[in-house]
C-alpha cells in the first residue's frame, strides 16, 4: 500500500530548492516608474534618453513614440517623461546607481561626454524597457551587479540588442 503522504513529501523536497532559487532569480534591481501614459495603440518608439533632473535629483526617462509606420500621410509624435526614483548620481565619477534590496550598491548609468554634449548611457548590467501595449505605457529600468556570472558569459554566446538605452 502506497502512503499519499509520503509521495507528497517527498515531491515537495524535490520542488523547494527551485522555489527558493526563483527569489534569487531576476534582476537584483527593478524600478518601474511611478509614471503612467498612453500613447499611439500600434505606433513604435522613435527615440528614447536618460535625463538627469539636478534639480529634483531624479533620473527621467523621455520616450518619443511616432505613428510613422502606420502610413499616414501626417507622422505625428507623442513624447512622455517617466521617473525612475531610487537611482543616485554621483557627481564625481559621472555615475548612476540604485541599491538593490541586499544594500549593493549597482551602478546603472554613466554620463558619457562626445565633444560638447553630455548624454546618459546605460550600462552594459542594465536595461531601460518600455513597454506599450495596446498604447499603454510603462517604463522598468532593470540591472544585475556587475560581478554577476552572466555579465561575463562566453564570447560564444550571442547576445542581442535590445531596443532600450
Amino acid at each position: 500500500m502506497r502512503h499519499p503522504s509520503l509521495f507528497l513529501l517527498l515531491a515537495s523536497l524535490l520542488v523547494l530548492p527551485c522555489l527558493l532559487h526563483a527569489e534569487d532569480e531576476g534582476p537584483a534591481i527593478s524600478i518601474t516608474s511611478p509614471d503612467a501614459a498612453i500613447t499611439f495603440a500600434y505606433g513604435s518608439v522613435q527615440d528614447h534618453c536618460l535625463i538627469w533632473d539636478s534639480k529634483n535629483k531624479i533620473l527621467l526617462a523621455r520616450v518619443v513614440f511616432t505613428d510613422a509606420e502606420l502610413g499616414y500621410s501626417q507622422a505625428q509624435e507623442d513624447q512622455h517623461t517617466f521617473r525612475l526614483p531610487g537611482v543616485n548620481f554621483d557627481e564625481a565619477k559621472g555615475l548612476f546607481y540604485a541599491i538593490s534590496a541586499k544594500g549593493e550598491t549597482i551602478p546603472v548609468a554613466q554620463i558619457k561626454k562626445v565633444l560638447f554634449l553630455k548624454t546618459i548611457e546605460v550600462l552594459p548590467n542594465a536595461n531601460v524597457r518600455i513597454e506599450h501595449p495596446h498604447g499603454n505605457v510603462t517604463v522598468v529600468l532593470e540591472a544585475v551587479s556587475p560581478d554577476d556570472p552572466a555579465m561575463h558569459a562566453s564570447s560564444s554566446s550571442s547576445g542581442g540588442d535590445s531596443d532600450s538605452r
